[in-house]
């Protein structure tokens, strides 16, 4: 640039010599100009070459950043390979638990199922129980109330039978004052079984094979009468007993049978005397000789044998009317 100027200088020198004026100042002006414009090119080639400088410090920078991009692109490319074969692992293992829960779930529903189905048939079971714990509440009301009304009767039952044997232990108070004096000669009055039975041996009542009743039996019977001719809750059962020795007779009395019911009948009609006696309380029985007292094989024996026996009993209508209920 400085070989131009000073060549355009020296060419300026030689053409002043021979130029008009005119001409020279046009020069000196287009010199001056062309001096301008090269000193203003120069600052421009200046400029621009500062800018391509930093251009390049750029493109230096920007290779140097390419660079390290392509590094962590490549860094990054490992990355994402082993991130996506993680993916993959994880993605199976998914898969798996997707499909061990699957069976998880198909499994716990049948369970949950059959379970329900077990606590279906356990609450049908259970409302079983509640209508048959129902039924027997209602059935233990039932036999609760039964059982009052059974224990109202026992207690009414009770309190007859406490009657009845209070009657018949003054009964035989009764009999036995009566009796006073024959009691031990051939009469006994005992209690047993709440009943009192009379027992009198035949010399008391009647004579040997007889069946009519003698003076001393129809004083006693008639003691007897008055005894029991205020009693009139009592069921009287006269029975006659004999030995097991046969009569052989021909007449009215042909065995034992016939002598026992005989004189069984003819101390009913002694006590009937008594006008107090009412005859519906009175039995008549014969026995013969099958509830003996003692061994028919002896005399003693056979005597104690050969009587007859009055049964008191309570009437016990009352009692099983209270029963029929």
């Amino acid at each position: 640039m400085g070989k131009s100027i000073l060549y355009i200088s020296t060419l300026l020198l030689a053409l002043s010599a021979c130029v008009t004026p005119k001409i020279y100042n046009t020069l000196i002006a287009e010199h001056e100009s062309a001096k301008s414009a090269l000193i203003s090119a120069e600052k421009k080639e200046l400029s621009l070459n500062g800018k391509l400088e930093e251009s390049e410090g750029t493109i230096v920078a920007l290779r140097a950043q390419i660079a390290d991009l392509r590094n962590d692109s490549l860094q990054n490319g490992k990355s994402l390979t082993i991130l996506q074969s993680k993916y993959n692992q994880l993605s199976d293992a998914y898969d798996l638990l997707t499909s061990k829960n699957s069976s998880y779930m198909a499994n716990k529903a049948k369970e949950t199922k059959k379970l329900l189905k077990q606590l279906e048939q356990a609450q049908l079971a259970l409302f079983d129980k509640e209508d048959e714990l129902n039924k027997l509440s209602n059935s233990l009301s039932l036999k609760e109330e039964e059982l009052e009304v059974r224990s109202t009767r026992v207690t009414e039952l009770e309190d007859i039978i406490n009657k009845k044997d209070s009657m018949v232990t003054a009964l035989k108070q009764s009999i036995s004052k009566a009796l006073i004096g024959l009691e031990g000669d051939g009469l006994t009055v005992i209690q047993k079984n709440g009943k009192v039975y009379i027992s009198l041996e035949e010399d008391l009542l009647f004579a040997s094979g007889k069946y009519e009743v003698n003076s001393g039996g129809v004083a006693a019977l008639n003691k007897l009468a008055a005894a029991l001719a205020s009693q009139k809750n009592l069921d009287i059962l006269v029975e006659g007993h004999t030995d097991s020795i046969p009569l052989s007779g021909s007449g009215l009395i042909k065995d034992n049978w016939d002598l026992s019911v005989m004189r069984a009948t003819n101390v009913v009609k002694v006590l009937l005397k008594n006008p107090s006696m009412d005859p519906l309380q009175l039995t008549a029985a014969g026995r013969a000789e099958f509830i003996p007292l003692a061994t028919n094989k002896t005399t003693e024996g056979r005597s104690k044998n050969r009587r007859i026996e009055m049964i008191l009993s309570p009437n016990l209508d009352d009692l099983f009317k209270l029963l029929e209920k």
